[in-house]
C-alpha cells in the first residue's frame, strides 16, 4: 500500500533537480541529481525527519497545500 503524499517541494539548483518529498508516516523522499555525468542522475534517498535539516523542513512546510499545513508542521516539528 502506498503512502499518501502530504507535501512536494520540486527545486532545481541550476539544471540539477532537488526535489523532496513528504508523506503522511512521516518519511521523506529525496529525489535528486548529483552532477550532469551518466550515473548522477535520478537519484533517491530516504530520510526520516530526524535526518532532514531547518531548511528541507521549511520548504516542505511552504509547499504543502493549506488544508495539509497544520499536519506537516507537526510531523516536521516546527513552530
Amino acid at each position: 500500500m502506498s503512502q499518501r503524499i502530504i507535501a512536494y517541494s520540486p527545486n532545481m539548483k541550476g539544471d540539477l533537480d532537488d526535489d523532496y518529498t513528504l508523506f503522511e508516516d512521516g518519511s521523506i523522499l529525496h529525489e535528486y541529481d548529483a552532477h550532469r555525468y551518466p550515473g548522477g542522475y535520478n537519484l533517491k534517498k530516504n530520510y526520516s525527519i530526524q535526518e532532514v535539516n531547518h531548511e528541507v523542513k521549511r520548504r516542505l512546510f511552504e509547499a504543502a497545500k493549506l488544508e495539509e499545513k497544520d499536519i506537516v508542521k507537526k510531523l516536521l516539528g516546527l513552530k
